[in-house]
């Protein structure tokens, strides 16, 4: 997973220790991390138009006219962003990131526990009941328990839910690898919610919706295991 990654810290020999550490626990990962740091608000402000961040790390004593809450309640109030982590080197303003629901408070220097705690948190969450998409500043979060199938259409796909569709420009081959294990190919334009199968035979599948999707014979043994998988471990639960 590619993860975007802030930094808006105006001492240098700080930025240069948490991207030390960012970059060690990214080594241990099999994340790919995609680190800016900033020493001005303005320089900050102009990016966050462009990218989307992940994990943002402020620093809440800033040289600028801004501080570091006031900053991350311009962002809670007018853009998207990830999770918020403050950094500063008095404990006196542990309070200060409820209002804007941060993620973590650091003491600098940080340590590599904390980062990882951190870092941590925020991949759990992108990796656990949601799909997640991003394209630039646009996030799209989807639950995967709503969602049918994914289908490809030239160069893109579509996830088709309960509720709508969406479109993002992603291969199914690339889709299939970050997927958890209720979601299987069942034909070469089609990854199928095996929780969302109402009936199955040899040339097609009756979802939920009612909707007929056909089955490849090149996929119908992998979707019938998984299946049966599926179904064993919810009776074991």
């Amino acid at each position: 997973m590619n993860l975007n990654c802030c930094i808006l810290e105006n001492e240098s020999i700080y930025t240069n220790h948490l991207t030390e550490l960012l970059h060690q626990w990214e080594n241990e990962t099999s994340c790919n991390l995609s680190i800016d740091s900033f020493t001005s608000t303005e320089q900050f402000y102009q990016a966050i138009e462009q990218k989307y961040y992940d994990i943002l790390f402020i620093d809440i004593v800033l040289d600028d006219t801004e501080n570091g809450i006031e900053v991350a309640k311009n962002l809670r109030s007018s853009c998207p962003c990830g999770d918020l982590v403050f950094l500063t080197n008095f404990q006196d303003y542990v309070f200060e990131g409820y209002p804007v629901h941060a993620l973590d408070y650091l003491l600098k220097p940080a340590t590599y526990e904390k980062i990882c705690h951190c870092m941590n948190q925020v991949l759990d969450k992108l990796t656990g009941s949601c799909f997640f998409y991003r394209i630039r500043n646009l996030v799209l979060q989807v639950p995967y328990q709503d969602i049918l199938y994914f289908s490809s259409y030239n160069h893109s796909t579509e996830i088709i839910t309960t509720k709508k569709t969406y479109t993002i420009p992603q291969m199914l081959k690339k889709l299939l690898k970050i997927l958890p294990k209720q979601f299987v190919q069942c034909h070469r334009t089609l990854i199928i919610n095996l929780n969302h199968i109402e009936f199955m035979d040899n040339n097609e599948i009756i979802l939920s919706n009612q909707e007929h999707v056909p089955i490849g014979r090149t996929y119908l043994k992998q979707v019938q295991q998984q299946l049966i998988s599926l179904m064993q471990e919810k009776r074991s639960l």
